[in-house]
């Protein structure tokens, strides 16, 4: 049973990071079209950084969604707190380095992130009506 668990926490899990690389490259597509040079790369990387932390996150989601309601809530809050941490030491690295463009990048980052965690609950609701 455990077994079972695990394989449908995978595959829900593999899901979303199958969705979450479809946001980045649609969004890193969508972005070629606005944008050029520096402020194209600092979106791309904004994306695939995105998607590694919202991957971090929803893991913990799977992983203690069948946990009771206080462990499943200290999971959520960590994958925001995460997110928060992740913005802030960006936006400090960006501003101390002209590898990438300041607000093109951390613009970028905040919006792939706010998408991907919209994601979260239709794959969380989807993974839980497989149960009933």
């Amino acid at each position: 049973m455990a077994e079972a668990a695990g394989g449908d926490r995978l595959k829900l899990w593999l899901l979303y990071a199958a969705a979450a690389a479809a946001v980045g490259v649609v969004g890193g597509l969508l972005g070629a079209a606005f944008l050029e040079g520096p402020a194209l790369r600092g979106l791309r990387v904004a994306a695939a950084l995105a998607c590694g932390i919202q991957l971090l996150a929803f893991a913990a989601l799977v992983a203690l969604r069948d946990a009771p309601g206080s462990l499943f809530l200290i999971g959520w809050g960590g994958g925001i707190l995460l997110r928060f941490m992740a913005v802030g030491v960006l936006a400090f690295w960006l501003q101390r380095t002209v590898a990438l463009p300041l607000a093109a990048t951390l613009l970028s980052f905040v919006f792939f992130l706010f998408v991907l965690l919209l994601l979260e609950p239709v794959f969380l609701r989807r993974g839980s009506r497989r149960k009933q």
